[in-house]
Parts: structure tokens; C-alpha cells; sequence
């Protein structure tokens, strides 16, 4: 029998212990090594001088001080843990696991070894397997915060969302200051939708710790799809004084500040980004879109664009042919979506963008997306499926996709919609209950695959490509026979993956097939089926009218005014005189608002007018408010770069007359094409001279003439019925798709 310690080496060991839980680690150190020098075999000794060396940083040492204490005690479940604990750190998985698991088998009631069971089985992947360690976890020891979190962050992972938050929410029940379950609630919220939810449990995680860098990463990137670009700089920059080499916080800051116009500033963030990881694909695509100005200051910048992208592009592809399935995962990430704002025909460079991105994204996500099959499935009805973001009161449902799921021959077609995106309104409603099937966003794209795969449509069709990242990311695959594509984003989308491109007979001039790499179909009218819903003007909350002054309402978004349209408004003033100018603040983009009234206030001095006495700005209104400022506006001013389809429509329901220059794409023609439908080409300008004569035409009515004035306005309002209920169009459409059917697409001229 081997002899127990004695009285002196006992209180030597809980001197030691004592100064080891006081953290005088020297002294502890110094007490142990006297022990194990009279007894070189003290199991007790040997372990918590392993932990010692753990704690100092002696990793290797400690692993075999534990190893000996276990031959000495290998019966002591502690050892077993604390050697699972030191393993784990050394990134040796699979042995730290084997160590838990000996440590549970000694004691099966041994709360803790569970716990960090489940943590080593986490780290591997094994997901069902840590979630039933951290289960038996909390069965022992229901209070355990750590395990619920963890728990939870495996719910999340397998995209249980529901169960992930009561997860967190339980361990912030125990632990308020628990930063962790903040943060992770916070992800939890942001994918299922609840986004103010999520930045409260973001702020939360940062409040009780307030150097948690990636919360403060999170948060910031969720601000930034808030559309709070400046918030989210704070944030970003506050990981990055935490966490300097943190790749993602450099990566999201220059998104931050490409939304706020810094490209300068954004670039070198992306740079820095890409400096700490190469392969960071989100950072690449992010510096090659990032030369495309959201907002142009000047005429040279505007006209720039395209051939400042079709050199990142260079860029890019040479990254890509090495790292294919890193830019494929990130597919939908960034888009060149403000391309369009910027003049010429960009249909090249976006051409040349869907070339590097399609193969790209189908070399990553084709193994989880089932490819169109050569044998379709027997069906009655063809399966359309609709793909968009913005399945809510927006532009692109109003115009686009209401009528079209409204009219449809239901005996014809099944209707399947993908709302990828988090608003849920009365239109979302009205459509869910209106469609054979609803699948209601956000998603991880995986997720969206799998719908895919269980819905094998026949037809995707994609309304708006390029303004919604799940959807961008989805149209860049092929998983149907027919994609189609039309105008809510109203350029091509430059992929070859989409077959077609919905247009409008209106909305096209001569030889505008060469604008597209789809085949451009060109359906009646606009190509749409439209219907203004009921609605009561409230009064606009702005300044009396002047006496014999002329309102010009310009009601485009700030980035839509290109710099070499700017003299169109000085030549106006100039010749009328007594007018004012009214430009709306977007809901987003401010600064842009900003840059706008200063870019035509030195636009204005520098003819020698006071941008004081012509400019003047309102506040963003909701619809009802902006119905009534329309209704104290003489005349709507158009955008000749990028008509305002939408802004056009509302206009003329309330009886507005219009100015718009009719260009030769697409963007340019909007306007135009709905005022042809009620009769009124002579508001249409072929030339700068003619915009600026109609203008002038037209304000002089109004201010020597207002009872003709009030005749014309009136006259629009009973015209303006005529640009709704062109059902035709979903006939046409219907029209299309059997043809395209039948002919295979293999065969469609593109």
C-alpha cells in the first residue's frame, strides 16, 4: 500500500493552491516544484502545475505534467478535462475530445466535461453530436448560460432560426452581460429578418463588452444594408482599433464608405482587406466595383465609369482563373448596379462582368442546385417561378409584378413566388394569397437552392436582376429551361444565363436588340399591366406659393442626374425667369441629396444666377404626403439619363404635365413611353434645345395663362387611366413563354 501524504506536504499543496487562486503564479509555481521534489509522484501536484503551464503559456509542458498525474490518478475525471481544455487550444480536436469523453465515461454527471465535449465536437463540425453533449450539459446543470448560447449558435448554423434565438434568450435570462448570446441573437434576428432586433442585440453585445470586435463587425455590416453607411463606418473602424487585422471589419469598411461616395477611401479599405487574405473574394469584387460612382461630381467622372470597371474587371478575371469557386460563393455579394446611373451603353462591361461571375458561381453552388433536367416533368400547367426582392409596395411590384400575377391564366400557369427579401406588407399578403406558393425571405442562398430543387420550374422569372443580392446571386446560375429577365432594373443584365428580356414596344427604339445579351422581347404597350391604387393626397407641408412663380418638381433619386444635364436647369431659369426648382431627399443616400443642390448650386453661379433664389429641398414623404406635393407642382422635370418610370406614372395620375428627353436606351425612354400612351408627344424632347423650349412652353402657360393651364391639367388627369390595364401585355407574355416551350431554347436567336 503506498503511503498518503503527509501533514506537511498537505499544507505545503494548499499553500500552493491558495497562491494559484490568488494568481501569484510565481509563488504557487515554487510550492509545487518543492512538493514534487519530495514526491515526485503528488498526481495533485503534477496537475495544477500543468494547468500552470498552460496558463504561462508552456503549452507543452503542461500537456505532459497532466499526462503524469493521469498515470499517477488516471481515475481523476479533472485531469481528464483540463488535459481535453489544453489540447483544444493546441487545436488537437479529435484528441481534446477523447479526453472529455474519458473525463464524462469517470463521471457521468460531470456538467462541465460535457460542455466542453460538445465545444470540441463543434469545432469538428459535428454538429448533432455537440448539441446532444450540451443537452446532457443542461440537464445536469439547467443555469449553464455557456451551453445554451452554444446550443443556440448550432441552431443557427442549422438554420433553425426559432429555436436559436430561445437559446439566446434563455442565456441572456441567466446572464445578462452575456456579450456572446447578444451578438449571436443579434445574427439569429438579422436572418430571420427582425433587423431593429438584430442592431439592439448587436449594441447590447458591444455594451457589456465593449472591445467584442465582431460584434462590432456585425453591426456595422447590418447598418450598412440599412442603408446607414455613416453609422456603420463608426463600427467598422471601432472593430479595427480591437481587432487591426481583422479582414471582414476592413472589407465592410469599404463598403461603408463606396455608400457614402468615398471611393478613394473605400478602395484602400478593400485593399488593406485583401492584403490580410489574399483569397478574401467579397474584398476583390468589392474593389473592382468600387470605381463605378454611386454619385458623379463631374461630367468626366460620370463618363468614366464603364472604362474604369472594364480595367477592374482585368483585374478581377486574372484573380478569378485561380480562385473560380471563392468569387462563385460570394456571387450577389456586390453588383455593379449603379452602372446604369452612368451614361453610354454599358451593356459590354456588364456583359464582361456576367462572364467572370456565371462560371464562377456555378463551379461553387452547381453541386447544391439541381441543373434543369432534359426530361421535364409531365404537367398541366407550366411552373413559373417569380424571383424578387421587393414582393412588397415597391416600384417593381407596383409596375411589374402585380399585374402579372393578377392576369396570368391560372389554367395556363402555376405560380410559385421567391420574396427574397424581409419587408411583409399588405401587397406581400395580397400576393401570398394569390399564388400556388409562397416562400417568404431571407435565406442563406443554400437554402434558396434547396427550394429550388424542390420546385424544378419550368420558367424563372426575374423582374428586377441586380438590386437584391439573393436574387442576383440565384440569377446567376442556370436552374431552369427559360430565365427571363425585364425591367425593373431597366438594363441588360449582361448574364448568360438569361434567355430573354421583357420590354415594351414603347420603351424601344429601333435597333435596340444590339442593347441587350438576351433576346429582347417586346411586349405591348410598356410591357406591363398597371393599375394605381386608390389613395387620398394629404397637403404637402411646404412654403406658400410666391406670387406668378413657376414650380419645377424634380422627384428622381439625387444619383439619377447626371452632370451634363446640369445646364438644362440654368438655360430653364434663364428663360422663364420666376421659377423655383424642387428636388426630393431619397429616404437613403443623403449625402447624394448633398451633392446634388451643391453640384447645381455651382452650376448656377457659374451662370451667373443665385442658386439661392432657384433651388429649394423637401424631406422624403410617404406616398400620400408626396401625392400632395405633386399637386403643388406646375411641371415635372424628367431625367434625361435615367427617366423616372414610376415618378412619371404618379405624376400623371394627378394630372402634372411632364418635360423628358427621350434617349436611345431603355433608362432614357421611360417617361416617354407612358406620355405617348395618353397623347401627349409634344412633352417629349428629342434635343437638349427641345427639353429646355418645352419647359419654357410650358411654365409660360402657366404663369400668363393659368386657366389653360388648369384645362391641360385637367386633360392629363382624364388621359392618365389610359396607361393602366394593358393586359395585353401578360397575354403577350403568356404568348412568349409557350413559344419558347415549344422551341426549345437552344434554338432562340440570341
Amino acid at each position: 500500500m503506498q503511503p498518503g501524504p503527509s501533514s506537511g506536504t498537505q499544507r505545503l499543496f494548499a499553500a500552493a493552491l491558495a497562491d494559484h487562486q490568488a494568481g501569484r503564479l510565481k509563488e504557487a509555481e515554487r510550492l509545487y516544484l518543492r512538493i514534487l521534489e519530495a514526491d515526485s509522484r503528488h498526481a495533485d501536484a503534477l496537475h495544477f502545475l500543468g494547468v500552470l503551464n498552460h496558463q504561462l503559456g508552456n503549452s507543452d509542458a503542461a500537456v505532459q505534467l497532466i499526462r503524469k498525474a493521469i498515470a499517477q490518478n488516471h481515475r481523476a475525471p479533472a485531469f481528464h478535462n483540463n488535459l481535453g481544455m489544453i489540447l483544444f487550444a493546441q487545436g488537437k480536436l479529435d484528441a481534446a475530445a477523447a479526453a472529455y469523453e474519458r473525463a464524462v465515461a469517470l463521471k457521468p454527471l460531470y456538467a462541465e466535461a460535457h460542455y466542453n465535449l460538445g465545444v470540441a465536437l463543434q469545432a469538428q463540425g459535428k454538429l448533432d453530436a455537440a448539441a446532444a453533449a450540451y443537452g446532457r450539459a443542461l440537464a445536469l446543470e439547467p443555469q449553464y448560460a455557456e451551453a445554451h448560447t452554444n446550443l443556440g449558435i448550432i441552431f443557427l448554423e442549422q438554420g433553425a432560426l426559432d429555436a436559436a434565438v430561445g437559446c439566446f434568450e434563455r442565456a441572456l435570462a441567466l446572464k445578462a452581460g452575456l456579450a456572446e448570446a447578444h451578438n449571436n441573437l443579434g445574427n439569429a434576428l438579422r436572418q430571420k429578418g427582425n433587423w431593429a432586433q438584430a442592431v439592439a442585440s448587436y449594441e447590447n453585445a458591444v455594451y457589456h463588452t465593449p472591445d467584442y470586435a465582431e460584434a462590432h463587425l456585425n453591426l456595422g455590416t447590418l447598418l450598412i444594408e440599412q442603408g446607414r453607411p455613416g453609422e456603420a463606418v463608426l463600427h467598422l473602424e471601432r472593430a479595427l482599433l480591437h481587432k487591426p487585422d481583422l479582414a471582414e471589419a476592413h472589407c465592410g469598411l469599404g463598403t461603408a464608405l463606396k455608400e457614402q461616395g468615398k471611393l478613394d477611401a473605400a478602395l484602400a479599405a478593400y485593399g488593406r482587406a485583401l492584403a490580410l487574405r489574399p483569397d478574401y473574394a467579397e474584398a476583390r469584387l468589392g474593389m473592382a466595383i468600387a470605381p463605378i460612382p454611386i454619385f458623379a461630381d463631374d461630367a468626366a467622372a460620370s463618363g468614366a465609369a464603364a472604362e474604369k470597371f472594364m480595367r477592374s474587371l482585368d483585374d478581377l478575371a486574372a484573380w478569378a482563373a485561380v480562385n473560380a469557386e471563392k468569387l462563385g460563393k460570394c456571387a450577389g455579394s456586390n453588383q455593379p448596379f449603379y452602372l446604369a446611373y452612368r451614361p453610354g451603353d454599358v451593356g459590354a462591361a456588364l456583359s464582361r462582368f456576367g462572364d467572370l461571375l456565371c462560371p464562377a458561381a456555378a463551379a461553387y453552388w452547381q453541386p447544391d442546385a439541381r441543373r434543369a433536367s432534359l426530361q421535364r416533368p409531365l404537367r398541366t400547367r407550366t411552373r413559373m417561378l417569380v424571383v424578387s426582392g421587393h414582393v412588397r409596395q415597391h416600384p417593381v411590384w407596383e409596375i411589374i409584378l402585380r399585374g402579372m400575377i393578377e392576369h396570368l391564366d391560372r389554367g395556363r400557369f402555376e405560380i410559385i413566388v421567391y420574396h427574397t427579401g424581409v419587408t411583409c406588407d399588405a401587397e406581400t399578403l395580397w400576393a401570398t394569397a394569390r399564388v400556388d406558393r409562397f416562400v417568404q425571405g431571407p435565406k442563406p442562398l443554400k437554402a434558396w437552392l434547396d427550394e429550388m430543387s424542390h420546385d424544378d420550374p419550368d420558367v424563372i422569372f426575374y423582374p428586377e436582376v441586380g438590386m437584391d443580392s439573393a436574387t442576383s446571386a440565384l440569377a446567376a446560375l442556370r436552374l431552369a429551361p427559360l430565365q427571363i429577365a425585364s425591367w425593373g432594373h431597366p438594363v441588360t443584365t449582361g448574364l448568360p444565363t438569361m434567355d430573354l428580356f421583357l420590354s415594351g414596344e414603347l420603351l424601344e427604339g429601333s435597333g435596340a436588340e444590339q442593347h441587350y445579351r438576351e433576346k429582347l422581347i417586346r411586349l405591348p404597350g410598356t410591357g406591363v399591366c398597371t393599375r394605381m391604387p386608390a389613395q387620398t393626397a394629404r397637403p404637402w407641408e411646404g412654403p406658400e406659393r410666391a406670387r406668378n412663380i413657376a414650380r419645377f418638381a424634380l422627384c428622381q433619386q439625387p444619383i439619377k442626374f447626371d452632370p451634363a444635364d446640369d445646364v438644362l436647369l440654368t438655360r430653364i431659369a434663364k428663360e422663364v425667369g420666376r421659377c423655383e426648382f424642387w428636388l426630393v431627399t431619397p429616404e437613403k443616400l443623403h449625402w447624394a441629396a448633398v451633392g446634388l443642390r451643391d453640384r447645381l448650386a455651382a452650376a448656377f453661379t457659374a451662370a451667373g444666377l443665385d442658386p439661392d433664389v432657384y433651388l429649394r429641398v423637401t424631406p422624403w414623404m410617404p406616398r400620400e404626403q408626396f401625392a400632395g406635393f405633386l399637386d403643388e407642382m406646375d411641371i415635372c422635370l424628367d431625367c434625361p439619363a435615367f427617366s423616372g418610370y414610376t415618378t412619371a406614372w404618379q405624376a400623371i395620375h394627378r394630372g402634372l404635365p411632364m418635360v423628358t428627353l427621350e434617349g436611345r436606351y431603355l433608362r432614357q425612354r421611360l417617361a416617354a413611353a407612358l406620355l405617348r400612351q395618353i397623347g401627349r408627344q409634344d412633352q417629349i424632347a428629342l434635343s437638349h434645345d427641345g427639353y429646355v423650349e418645352i419647359a419654357l412652353r410650358l411654365a409660360t402657360e402657366i404663369l400668363t395663362r393659368p386657366d389653360r393651364g388648369e384645362a391641360r391639367r385637367d386633360a392629363i388627369r382624364r388621359a392618365a387611366p389610359q396607361m393602366d390595364g394593358n393586359v395585353s401585355a401578360i397575354e403577350a407574355f403568356q404568348r412568349t413563354v409557350a413559344a419558347a416551350g415549344q422551341a426549345g431554347m437552344q434554338q432562340l436567336p440570341r
